[in-house]
């Protein structure tokens, strides 16, 4: 282990430790997160790089021996393995099988055990799903209403996926080990690569949009309609209201926002309201979180918090804290 700097060391290396030895000096730099989980049934040798920051973990790992587990209860975390000897199986209602051919996406949450056998290797990660909703935020423009999911298998023979373990490759090798133990940046410049090549090259539900190179002509009623709704974020319109601004009737309009806008009218003005609220609370800092939510025609502050952080990926109040940190 690196000891050159007082700052919390985020890698950790393991030449041939047993599982419980591999387990003491995971549990001491990063907590007991697998203490509590049953012992292997059979001796298990372990040996690679792991590191975990800010809700990244990383590894490039080999495993001697046959053996199941469980998963710690990291539910909104989500598992990219990139298999490269031997087998990973992942026990959910579905089997899925990882192979140096076949990588995996996992949501921890519907695991119910793993199992590794014929001497498995890998390179992985596991991200937890609000770092890829706020990143997604950012990208897109606007609040991420629909939950982040990825394809639970992938090819590895595309060569999409060979910059995900390129990034991983360079994040545990020796030579990298003094620079991110002792970076006060680095961690969380890793942790944006790592997040950013997965969005980038895993395919997922907000694939196409990110690829898009730019929105489709809605037709005239569509356009006033989103027009207004962005002009006034906190006008309570009903449906009918904003067909009648239109000059349409309210199933046109319905049907032209499933088709252009790719959204129901209340999930848009839902986005637009929330995409103000970020802006008022990082504007106006004298506004409290209820004071923004009710300005902007959410009865039930905490419903708002809920719509905020599935879109954003963080609290409306975390919003407030980086800003004052920030000052």
């Amino acid at each position: 282990m690196n000891s050159l700097s007082s700052r919390k060391q985020i890698v950790i290396r393991s030449d041939a430790m047993d599982a419980d030895q591999f387990g003491a000096l995971y549990t001491r730099l990063f907590g007991n997160l697998y203490s509590e989980l049953p012992r292997p049934e059979r001796k298990i040798i372990i040996a690679g790089v792991y590191g975990r920051h800010e809700g990244v973990s990383f590894r490039r790992m080999n495993y001697r021996g046959e053996f199941s587990t469980a998963l710690p209860d990291l539910h909104d975390e989500i598992t990219f393995v990139i298999p490269t000897a031997g087998t990973i199986v992942f026990q959910q209602k579905n089997q899925h099988v990882g192979t140096p051919k076949m990588g995996l996406a996992i949501e921890k949450a519907s695991v119910s055990s793993v199992r590794f056998f014929d001497g498995h290797a890998q390179y992985g990660l596991s991200v937890r799903r609000a770092l890829f909703t706020e990143r997604l935020s950012v990208l897109l423009g606007k609040p991420i209403v629909e939950t982040v999911r990825f394809q639970p298998q992938v090819d590895f023979n595309q060569p999409a996926f060979q910059g995900i373990k390129a990034i991983i490759e360079l994040a545990t090798g020796h030579e990298f080990d003094l620079l991110i133990n002792s970076s006060v940046l680095l961690p969380s410049r890793l942790q944006e690569m790592l997040v950013d090549a997965v969005l980038d090259s895993w395919p997922h539900t907000h694939t196409e949009a990110l690829r898009r190179p730019s929105p489709a002509i809605a037709p005239r009623h569509v356009k006033l309609a989103v027009e207004y709704l962005r002009a006034n974020p906190d006008a309570l319109v009903s449906g009918s209201e904003l067909a009648a601004l239109s000059n349409v009737s309210l199933r046109a309009l319905q049907d032209g926002f499933r088709r252009f806008v790719g959204s129901s009218i209340v999930e848009y003005q839902r986005q637009v309201r929330l995409e103000r609220a970020r802006q008022v609370l990082l504007e106006e800092t004298s506004l409290s979180v209820t004071d923004v939510a009710l300005r902007l025609g959410f009865s039930n502050v905490g419903r708002f918090c809920q719509y905020f952080q599935t879109a954003y990926g963080v609290s409306p109040a975390e919003v407030k804290k980086r800003l004052r940190s920030n000052h």
